[in-house]
């Protein structure tokens, strides 16, 4: 009776060719940003265990990568041993591979993209890799290091640079990748702010909600629903505008289409001076305010913090000298009891 055992091999070291070529793209009045890279990568793979077999390897799409082409699994030891993978499917590269013998493992493959380069380096944050080497070559100068980087040394030229990383016994959590700088420098802080925009949606309702009783301004429930779509709306322009403009006019076009939607509506349904002196200025603060507050190199996290304070304060001042009794809410459920 034969016992059959998956062994995970990871790689000694890796050695990484990349060589993108970028380039804005243009589509009527929108420009974004496209680069096209030709990736090469060589994993020495050591069977490490005591025991002898097959050596299976198995390919995955890398994150955020909508599209790969040309991809070949090679051996150059095996007479250049060729092999078509199939994605998220396990298949035989060597049929024997004994105990401390080692074996090269080339990936070529091309793809294309727009925001950010990216190499998921953190997938091996588990293990320690004796080494790493890449070369990622550029056709201009207009990026930036993804999220400052391994270290690593720049050479330039007036047509691009060349950035080599050399990491030898490392392990990180950290990705290697390029960011270009004119359309794309922002989006790590549009991320972050994406994920906490609910909490903008949270306090803006919860804002209309204390002043509407404060103030006794009566408006049917079901307008929460539309509220909520203009906070919603400004940052989904935000979201999506900042991939094809710059940022200043991605938040001039965003508070412009937020201001509409807010005109339009919010004056037919709590009267102009509740929307203008209530309803906008929160709405002002939350959205704009708050959303500039993650643009910031630094102190990030001490103005959000601070923001969100005097959002509270502001509600614990005037609900403190309101008669809660007289709110519209109490004064409705008190008439039903009697």
């Amino acid at each position: 009776m034969e016992k059959h055992e998956w062994i995970p091999l990871i790689s000694r070291s890796i050695k990484i060719d990349s060589t993108l070529n970028y380039g804005e793209q243009e589509r009527d009045l929108l420009t974004f940003n496209a680069f096209e890279a030709q990736n090469t990568e060589t994993h020495v793979v050591r069977n490490t265990s005591e025991y002898a077999g097959d050596l299976y390897m198995k390919v995955v799409k890398p994150q955020n990568a909508n599209l790969l082409y040309n991809y070949r699994v090679a051996i150059p030891s095996q007479e250049d041993l060729n092999i078509h993978p199939i994605m998220d499917k396990e298949f035989l590269l060597l049929p024997q591979i004994d105990p401390g013998e080692q074996v090269d493992v080339v990936l070529t493959y091309a793809t294309k993209g727009m925001d950010v380069f990216r190499y998921n380096l953190s997938e091996f944050q588990s293990n320690v890799i004796e080494g790493l080497q890449a070369d990622v070559k550029l056709n201009t100068n207009e990026y930036e290091i993804y999220r400052f980087g391994l270290p690593h040394t720049t050479d330039s030229t007036p047509t691009g640079a060349t950035i080599k990383f050399n990491v030898d016994d490392f392990s990180t959590t950290q990705d290697l990748g390029v960011t270009f700088i004119s359309k794309q420098r922002y989006l790590d802080q549009i991320q972050s702010l994406m994920t906490y925009s609910p909490i903008s949606l949270i306090l803006f309702l919860v804002v209309i909600f204390f002043f509407s009783q404060i103030y006794a301004a009566k408006f049917n429930p079901f307008h929460y629903l539309f509220l909520a779509m203009i906070d919603v709306f400004y940052f989904l322009f935000v979201a999506y505008l900042v991939r094809f403009f710059g940022i200043v006019v991605t938040f001039g076009i965003s508070i412009a289409l937020t201001a509409a939607m807010f005109f339009l509506y919010c004056p037919n349904v709590f009267g102009w001076r509740f929307a203008t002196r209530v309803a906008g200025v929160y709405l002002f603060l939350l959205t704009v305010v708050f959303s500039l507050i993650f643009m910031m190199p630094i102190f990030r996290g001490l103005l959000f913090v601070v923001l969100i304070f005097l959002v509270f304060m502001s509600i614990m001042s005037f609900v403190s000298r309101s008669d809660i009794s007289k709110w519209p809410i109490l004064a409705e459920a008190a008439a039903k009891q009697s």
